[in-house]
Formats: C-alpha cells, sequence, structure tokens
C-alpha cells in the first residue's frame, strides 16, 4: 500500500536523521501540488515587496519608540510589552541591532493573499522532508533540482559571511520543533550548530535564530551578542525588536496615521487589517462600523476573522486567539475585544478570504487514499533573497494549521519539457 510506504519512509527519514521517535503526524498530500512558473515568479519577485513592508515597519516602530508618533499608535504596537521590554530597552539597542528578519513565512490563500507573517515560523524542515518523501516516489525535473535545506544554508553562509558559520538555533518556542530539527539536520555542513557539533563554541556563534522575541531576550548570552552584533561578529535572524513578533504590524498599511507610508503595492498582497476600538473599527470599504451595528448585522455578512494583535505569547501563538465572527460565539468575543481596546490591548479584524480546494492525500490511520475538498493554506517560506519553497495545508477545518487532520504537502513548478511531472 503506497500510504504505507509513505509514512514508513517519512518516519525512516526523520529516526535516522534526527535520531529520537518523533514521526510525521498529519496527513500526507499523496503528490506535490504543481503550480504554474508565473506563480513561483510571482511569489520570488513579492520578496522585494513584503522586504520594503519590513523595512518601513521598522522605521515606523523606531519612530514610536523615539516618541515622534501618536500615544494612539505607541499603544498599538507596544500592546502587552513588559515595562522591562518596552521604550527604554528599545532604546538602548546599538543601531546594528535595528534590521529586519532575514527569514520569514506568509500564510496565504491560494491567490497569494497575505494574512499572516511570521519570523521565522515553523515547518521549514517539512520543505526539505517532503521532497525527500517525493524524489522516492516520482521522477520529476521540478523535485529533483529543488534543494531547500541548500538554498538555507547559502543564504545564511552569505549573510555571515564565512563559509562554515557556526549556528546557534534557539528551538523553545518552535511550535514544531521535529521539522525545525530536520532543517538544522539537513544544513549541516556548512552549517554547524552550537548542540549538535562539539567543536561550535556557544559564545562564538556566528548566526542567532530564535521563534521568539521573548525567547531571544532571554537567552543567558543575548547581551553578550547584542554587543558583538555591533562588532560585525553576530548576526540575529528575528531581531530583538518586539514589533516583528505580532500581528499589529499588519494593520500599519491601513490605519490613517501610517497609510500613506506604504504604497499600494503592499496593501494589495496583504488582506486589510484594523484593530478594533473601544466603539468599532472602520471597514475595508472605508465606512466606520460600531460593535453593535457589526454584530446585528446577519452572518453572512459577518466574514470576518478576529486576530489578538500584540505580543503575550500566550494569546498570539498559533492560531490560539483566532475567531470567526460569523457564529453565535461573534458577540462574545468581539465585545471583549472592544473591552480590551479600552485597557491597552488590541485584537484586529481581517475579512474572511478561506478558500476551498480538492486535496488527494493518505490518511495518517489507515493509509487509505482520500480526495476532500477542504480549506486551503499556503505558506511561502523566504530567505533574505530567494523564495525557498513553498508548502501546502489543506483542513476541514477554518484553522488550517499543523493538527493531525491537516493534509500536508509542497508545491512544486509546472516544467514544459523534461521528467514526469506528478
Amino acid at each position: 500500500m503506497l500510504g504505507r510506504q509513505f509514512y514508513s519512509t517519512l518516519n525512516n527519514l526523520l529516526s535516522t536523521t534526527i535520531a529520537g521517535t518523533g514521526g510525521f503526524n498529519e496527513h500526507i498530500q499523496v503528490s506535490p501540488v504543481v503550480l504554474p512558473e508565473r506563480v513561483f515568479a510571482q511569489r520570488t519577485a513579492r520578496l522585494s515587496i513584503l522586504r520594503a513592508f519590513f523595512e518601513t515597519t521598522l522605521q515606523i516602530f523606531r519612530g514610536v519608540i523615539d516618541g515622534k508618533y501618536s500615544p494612539e499608535l505607541s499603544r498599538l504596537l507596544l500592546c502587552d510589552v513588559p515595562e522591562s521590554y518596552g521604550i527604554k530597552f528599545h532604546q538602548e539597542l546599538p543601531s546594528e541591532v535595528w534590521t529586519i528578519p532575514h527569514f520569514f513565512r506568509t500564510d496565504e490563500a491560494p491567490d497569494g493573499r497575505i494574512f499572516e507573517i511570521q519570523c521565522p515560523g515553523s515547518g521549514w524542515g517539512d520543505l526539505q522532508l517532503l521532497t525527500n518523501l517525493y524524489a522516492r516516489h516520482f521522477k520529476s525535473e521540478a523535485i529533483s533540482k529543488y534543494q531547500p535545506s541548500e538554498l538555507v544554508a547559502q543564504e545564511i553562509v552569505t549573510l555571515c559571511g564565512e563559509a562554515e558559520p557556526t549556528v546557534l538555533h534557539l528551538l523553545d518556542n518552535s511550535s514544531n520543533p521535529v521539522s525545525m530539527r530536520y532543517l538544522m539536520a539537513t544544513t549541516q555542513p556548512p552549517l554547524h550548530y552550537w548542540g549538535y557539533d562539539k567543536s561550535v563554541r556557544n559564545g562564538k556563534c556566528h548566526f542567532v535564530r530564535s521563534h521568539s522575541f521573548f525567547g531571544l531576550v532571554a537567552e543567558n548570552l543575548f547581551k553578550v551578542r547584542v554587543q558583538d552584533v555591533s562588532k560585525g561578529l553576530v548576526r540575529f535572524d528575528l531581531p530583538p525588536i518586539l514589533v516583528f513578533d505580532q500581528k499589529a504590524p499588519l494593520c500599519l498599511p491601513f490605519i490613517e496615521e501610517t497609510r500613506a507610508q506604504f504604497p499600494d503595492e503592499i496593501r494589495d498582497s496583504l488582506v486589510y487589517s484594523y484593530p478594533v476600538s473601544e466603539t468599532g473599527f472602520l471597514d475595508h470599504n472605508g465606512d466606520w462600523i460600531d460593535i453593535d451595528g457589526f454584530l446585528k448585522r446577519p452572518a453572512s455578512q459577518r466574514k470576518y476573522f478576529l486576530k489578538y494583535a500584540g505580543c503575550d505569547v500566550s494569546r498570539n501563538w498559533g492560531s490560539r486567539s483566532v475567531f470567526r465572527l460569523d457564529d453565535h460565539s461573534a458577540t462574545v468575543h468581539l465585545k471583549a475585544a472592544a473591552a480590551d481596546a479600552k485597557r491597552g490591548r488590541f485584537w484586529l479584524i481581517q475579512p474572511e478570504i478561506s478558500q476551498k480546494e480538492f486535496v488527494t492525500f493518505f490518511d495518517n490511520h489507515t493509509y487509505d487514499s482520500n480526495r476532500e475538498k477542504w480549506t486551503a493554506k499556503h505558506s511561502c517560506f523566504y530567505g533574505a533573497t530567494s523564495l525557498i519553497g513553498i508548502r501546502t495545508m489543506h483542513r476541514n477545518h477554518f484553522k488550517v494549521h499543523g493538527q493531525e487532520d491537516t493534509a500536508v504537502g509542497i508545491a512544486i513548478p509546472s516544467y514544459s519539457a523534461g521528467g514526469d511531472e506528478p
């Protein structure tokens, strides 16, 4: 049975590469999703737009720290931050630390509209893991030439200016440590990780990766590493800049105070997002909507998501504080968000852009092949200079993430000649 062979292959790849008994728990797509080459070209070209979004966000946040923006914007971008990591902390950071993230992952609809950006996000190892799986079962030019872990390693080599950089990868806040450990295993060499290679000294790592602002700044050598950044000895992947570890920046291209600083091409790439105030929010059509007026709408006109916008990890992690507003719980959640706004804790609202696709997958319990029309999420994984790859997820739920009932795969470009595509 091919499905059983798939899971056996994946589990063997994991056990022989990273040791331990962590297996692949989700459903597996029976073959990669084949997308037109123009889609990959568009996603690649979009990198410059997203880096411009980060650069402008960084400038705005620095202005907030320097007191150049309104108190309202300051409250939005410093929502829920402990005082010890607020304005004074950021003021004391050297200018060399004020950078944008080098690696990040988008979560988006199949048509390319982005509803979240994670820096760096989890699941990076899935790209190489599933590539290795499909390479054993399909003859494909796209699969044979695709080596995502090699692309990640080369990005870090280039960033560090070292032929074999040493890396500290903090996994304490990764939502998928098995996947990230597979990435680490398949990028060394040329990378060498502290805790995996006995020749690597913790205090001498060239590149520091973390999945959380708070995990990064709580690391025992953080203050030493900040000094080393100033000397050009170390680079942070996710910088110790709070604004990049929350959803609030998604609102900046749309709110009145900062809208003019972003070009239309950035707004065209992102799903409309707006912070909920104690009285309401500005809808995507430019109308102000009060809370009670929104709740009086029929369910068909409440196709929106409510998402926690701040930095509290217990709320911001994964899809923990994401609610759909077209069901019976809308009143409770939206009223709570309005009350939170009154005391300085913010939520954002987004129009729902869910799209369903047919997906064929092997069941993770029966190994049978199934075909269903489920909600789709595509995730683009970016390095500093390139699109590393695209992962696909489908689930019979409005929240699509790495649960056991999610079908996971990768996307590859179609080619007009050469190889038998899946």
